[in-house]
Formats: structure tokens, C-alpha cells, sequence
């Protein structure tokens, strides 16, 4: 069957203009977009996440996490596909998939089995590629309704970055025109010290302006340069500025001190045009303010990067407070925790911020499962700001302030620059207490499961051992084992439909007696709600199973108006309380002795643990009386 083509729009001239337009291609990595891929592959648990860009001829990765090729060919692109979907994509095995199970990435290395994929938009609504994470083993549910939702959102985070892609351009070319300007401005002082200037004549109240500064504040350069009066200037400054730079203008002509201040002049269009000016005021030697000369500089492109950078951060802070799961960034190599959510402090109890570098991480006191300390070398925020490691992880209890210990996973991965050196790390801190609460429990019932199993083989070993002995023919030793085995698998039945380590007595009663009572009303049954241990349930159990086979083969039970009569009490309380059963067959045939004891007449001699048998052959019928202290019947509770 041949390969579906991909869709039509990875050549569509237009969306490759909008791609170009951003100017991304072949670009060095950069922070926003690596710190967002690594929170998608540590979100979605999965060893690949890319920021994926598909041009005409390639699809080529901004940025990228477990994955060595920084592009591919087109005929390996899975994030093609994604360029035709409306929302997330999701491919559980490429193996299956037409589109993809001949991709050369999934027939070769690295042998990619699972893909989940968000398109990216460009500012005009083109597709550019996708926020996509992968794996290598198939996983047939794909992401969780968490990790989707998550993988959506870190997806808008990435469009908004690319969205702010053009401005950054425009910015990045202020800049250069700001670097240029400065780099005349520096020439210019050095050949005349015009550019920018300005000289305040305080006692005739005349400003003198070059052209440059003339025009920043709006005044007219041909003025400017034959002196106007300072409110001449101060009227360009932006109204919510003028009142405090004006006291600060007046502090500098009080005290003869220098004057720097960072304020905004109102653009002629309408917009903001940011100033760095700085001065002095010269005093003459009586105290008279006489000039107050200076520069100023346009710094409007350095303040619309600083408020990018901030808008970045925000962003950054805002993604990180959605996951579920504590995050941590820090610089490398000095380990210096530089951001945290609130899910970090939550779990930890404190606020991480103040360690300012690893050497700081020995005041974190968390445990290994041994009891040791954990060092602060073994936190894997360590290792890797050490460049001991590029990615580690431990699991430890951890002491909060307020003193409870809490189990936590700690998992960390290395940021790295375009040489792959590591800058920084980025951690994920999970508490897993109710795993390993769970995994605890789990232990206990396994040991449990595997004591009961073995006194259970033992009593099944000594049942069959004893019946066989005792037994006339074959027949008869495998009719009256399967009926024993019957009784104790009903004991047992008992026991894990309620709690595992106790048994009703009333349960384990009319489950031994009721394999024999063919009307419903051959057995009389009273007693008082009880529980006793998983040993006496399965003793009690089999005597009773005897009992009821001998007044079916020479008692009440084998003609059709015998009955028998089953009640059990307690006798005394506390420490000295007294388990008593009396067995009372009524309506039967004579009863005599028997002649020879079997094994089931020994089974029921043995009764309870550390109890008595009173078996006696009436003549009007079979009475038994067994009786056992009670706390022996729960010892095993």
C-alpha cells in the first residue's frame, strides 16, 4: 500500500513566507523555547520533545530534547501531518499507521514508536510545524487528559514566543541602530561633543540644544540652537514623568550634584520614546548655580527588550505553575536556584530561592531508605551543575520545617548551549508518599499471602496424608477428601470475602453444615456474633464438616425427621473469656460407640487450639462439647 502524501500545505508559498519571515531557520537555540520542550518531555514522561519547524525541503528542530539531529528530510517528517490537524495529534504506534510506518525514523534509528503533536501558529494563522513529544515504545492510550491539556498549553506558550517573533526582530534591529547611534554619539563627542548635548544657561534661563536632542523633546532645532527656556524642554516629558523629574532637575541646580535619571518624552506620533539623560550643575565660587550641561541617549529599544525579557519570564512562570509536579530552574555551574513554582514549595514546605549556589543544598535535610543522610552532592541538581551528570534522579524522605518527613522523587536534566555545555538545569520534585505508602501495604499482604499459603499446603498435605491412611478403598478416600477439601476451600472463602485475617463463626458454621442439610431444616443454629482468627475458622470448619458426615451416615441426619441442633456461647470476659459449641443430634437411630476410631473421629478429638472435646454417645444422640479460651481462637487476629 503506498505512503500518504503529505498534506499540501508544506509547500504552500505562503506559509513558507510567514516561516522565513520569522527568520528561525539555522538559528542558535535559545532558552524560552529549550526550557518549554523540557518541561513537555518531563510533563508527558516521554525521552523526546521538539519544537519542530517544517520548511519546503527539511523539517528542522528550534529547539530539542533527546534527540541528536537538529533537522531531518522531509520523507522522515511525522510532524508533517500535523500541519492539516486542527488540534492535537496523536499517533499511539507509527508502526501501524500508514503514514508513518515507512518513515525511516520508525523502520531505523532511533526506531520512534509513539508521536503526540500540537501545530504551531504563525502570527497570521499559518502552520509552521508543532510542539510535539516522543517515544520509543508504542502506547496504545496515548497521553493522559493531563498531559494533553498540558502539551496544549506549553503549545500556546511556543506560538505566543513565535508571535512575539517579529517584534524581537524589530527589536534586535533597534538595537543595532541604537549601537550605531551610540557609536556615532561616541564619535561625535570626540570630534565636537555636540550630538545629543545639551547646556542650560541656569541665570539666563536658556537651553542650547544640538538638533538630536532638540528633536527628541519636540522642540525646534533652529530655536534649540539660539536657546530656549527649560519648560521649552520639559513640556516633551511624558505627564506622568514631568512632576518628579522636574524635583530631581531642582535637587542637582540646589547642590551642585550630578543628575541621571531614566524617564519617558512623548513621540511626536503619539507613541513613547525612552531617555537616559545625565548631567551636572556647576556652581560659581559664591554658591550660584551658573550651567548645567549634559547628554541624553534614546534607550527606547533596550526598554522594549527588558520588557520582552520580563514578558518571557512571566510566561515561563506561568507554565510552570500549571504543571502538577514541583519545578525548579537553576543556573550552571554555580547550582543557584533562579525560579520555583508553588507546587515545589507546597511539597517542600519552604521556599528554595535562597540557595544561591549547591554548596547551599547541605542545609536540605532529606534521607535515603537506608537512613543515611542525603548529601548535597547526591541531589541531582548537583550532579549536573557540577558536570558530574546530564541527567539524574533519587527517590528520598525529605524533612519539612514543620517536621513531617515526606517521601519525594527528584529528577533533573541539564540545559545546554549551542556547544552542548551545560548553562543550566531544570528539576522536577513529585511526592510519591501514597507509592510508597502503597507499595508498603503491598509487602505486607505478599508476606501475609505467602504465610497463609503455607499453613494452608501444610493442613491440605496433613488432610490428604490422614484420609488415604484411613481410608477402606480409593473411592472412598477421594469422596471424603474432596468433601474435607470443599469445607476448608469454604472456610477460605469466608475469609477473603470479609476481612482476611478473621472469620464470622455464624459464616463458618452454615458454610460447613450446609453441604448437608437437603430440606433447610435439618440444623437448629444459635450464637452470638463472633470473629475468630484464620486457624480456628479452618479447624472449626472441618470438625463441624465431621460431625455433620457421621449423623449423615449413622445419625440423626441419615433418617428423614432427624435434626441436629448447633449453639455456641461465651463464657466470662477479659483474659479468662471461654468459647463453648455444643453439638445435639436429635431423632436419629440409637447411637452406639463405633468400634474403631477413624480419621475423622480424631479431627474432631483434636478441636480448638488449646481447648477441650467432650464427644459422648447418647443413646437418643451424638452430644460434642467443644470449648477453648477465647483469646487462643483470635491469636493470629
Amino acid at each position: 500500500m503506498p505512503v500518504p502524501p503529505l498534506p499540501a500545505l508544506v509547500h504552500d508559498p505562503d506559509r513558507l513566507a510567514a516561516l522565513a519571515g520569522l527568520d528561525l531557520l539555522g538559528t542558535p537555540p535559545e532558552a524560552e523555547f529549550e526550557d518549554i520542550v523540557h518541561l513537555a518531555s518531563i510533563l508527558c514522561e516521554t525521552p523526546v520533545a521538539l519544537v519542530s519547524l517544517v520548511a519546503g525541503d527539511r523539517q528542522w528542530f528550534k529547539a530539542r530534547v533527546g534527540f541528536p539531529p537538529c533537522e531531518t528530510a522531509l520523507n522522515a517528517s511525522v510532524c508533517a501531518y500535523t500541519l492539516a490537524e486542527p488540534d492535537l495529534l496523536t499517533i499511539p504506534d507509527l508502526t501501524v499507521d500508514p503514514r508513518t510506518r515507512d518513515n525511516p525514523l520508525v523502520t531505523g534509528e532511533p526506531f520512534i514508536r509513539f508521536y503526540a503533536g500540537v501545530p504551531l501558529h504563525a502570527p497570521d494563522g499559518h502552520v509552521l510545524g508543532s510542539l510535539c513529544v516522543i517515544d520509543h515504545a508504542p502506547r496504545p492510550d496515548g497521553l493522559s487528559a493531563r498531559q494533553a491539556d498540558g502539551l496544549r498549553r506549553l503549545a500556546r506558550q511556543v506560538t505566543t514566543v513565535l508571535r512575539e517573533r517579529r517584534l524581537a526582530l524589530e527589536m534586535r534591529q533597534a538595537r543595532d541602530a541604537l549601537r550605531l547611534s551610540e557609536e556615532r554619539l561616541s564619535f561625535a563627542f570626540e570630534a565636537a561633543g555636540s550630538l545629543g548635548w545639551w547646556d542650560w544657561d541656569i541665570q539666563g534661563d536658556r537651553l542650547y540644544a544640538g538638533e538630536r536632542f532638540a528633536r527628541m523633546y519636540g522642540v525646534d532645532p533652529d530655536l534649540a540652537a539660539r536657546g530656549a527656556p527649560l519648560t521649552a524642554f520639559v513640556a516633551g516629558i511624558h505627564p506622568d514623568d514631568r512632576s518628579w523629574v522636574g524635583e530631581r532637575i531642582q535637587h542637582a541646580v540646589a547642590t551642585a550634584g550630578a543628575f541621571g535619571e531614566e524617564y519617558r518624552l512623548r513621540d511626536p506620533d503619539g507613541g513613547v520614546i525612552w531617555v537616559q539623560a545625565s548631567g551636572r550643575c556647576f556652581h560659581d565660587g559664591d554658591g550660584r548655580p551658573l550651567r548645567f550641561p549634559g547628554v541624553a541617549v534614546d534607550i527606547t529599544a533596550r526598554k522594549a527588550a527588558d520588557a520582552a525579557r520580563f514578558a518571557g519570564e512571566a510566561r515561563l512562570k506561568s507554565v510552570m505553575e500549571t504543571v502538577p509536579v514541583g519545578i525548579l530552574l537553576a543556573d550552571a555551574p554555580s547550582g543557584r536556584i533562579l525560579m520555583g513554582n508553588r507546587r515545589l514549595a507546597e511539597i517542600l514546605g519552604h521556599s528554595t530561592l535562597y540557595a544561591s549556589s549547591s554548596n547551599a543544598y547541605g542545609e536540605f535535610v532529606a534521607y535515603h531508605a537506608d537512613g543515611r543522610l542525603v548529601e548535597a552532592q547526591d541531589y541531582p541538581l548537583a550532579q549536573i551543575a557540577g558536570g558530574r551528570s546530564k541527567r539524574a534522579a533519587i527517590e528520598v524522605q525529605y524533612q519539612r520545617p514543620d517536621g513531617e518527613r515526606r517521601w519525594i522523587a527528584i529528577s533533573g536534566e541539564a540545559i545546554e548551549d549551542e556547544q552542548g555545555a551545560t548553562v543550566g538545569a531544570v528539576v522536577a520534585v513529585s511526592d510519591i508518599g501514597d507509592r510508597k505508602a502503597a507499595e508498603a501495604q503491598q509487602d505486607i499482604l505478599n508476606r501475609e499471602l505467602s504465610h497463609r499459603l503455607k499453613n494452608t499446603l501444610t493442613l491440605v498435605q496433613s488432610i490428604a496424608s490422614q484420609t488415604l491412611r484411613n481410608a477402606p478403598s480409593l473411592d472412598a478416600a477421594r469422596d471424603a477428601l474432596a468433601a474435607r477439601l470443599v469445607v476448608l476451600g469454604k472456610a477460605h472463602d469466608i475469609l477473603l470475602a470479609g476481612q482476611t485475617d478473621s472469620a464470622c463463626v455464624d459464616r463458618v458454621v452454615q458454610e460447613a453444615l450446609g453441604l448437608h442439610d437437603d430440606t433447610g431444616r435439618r440444623f437448629r443454629v444459635t450464637g452470638p456474633s463472633l470473629f475468630v482468627g484464620p486457624s480456628a475458622a479452618l479447624s472449626l470448619g472441618l470438625m463441624l464438616h465431621e460431625l455433620a458426615t457421621n449423623a449423615l451416615k449413622y445419625g440423626a441426619l441419615s433418617v428423614p425427621n432427624g435434626c441436629v441442633t448447633v449453639d455456641w456461647t461465651v463464657e466470662g470476659t477479659g483474659a479468662v473469656a471461654e468459647f463453648r459449641l455444643d453439638w445435639r443430634e436429635q431423632g436419629g437411630p440409637p447411637v452406639t460407640p463405633p468400634t474403631r476410631r477413624g480419621f475423622g473421629s480424631r479431627l474432631i478429638q483434636r478441636g480448638l487450639a488449646g481447648g477441650d472435646v467432650a464427644l459422648r454417645y447418647a443413646v437418643e444422640g451424638v452430644r460434642c462439647t467443644l470449648s477453648a479460651p477465647l483469646a487462643g481462637l483470635r491469636v493470629d487476629l
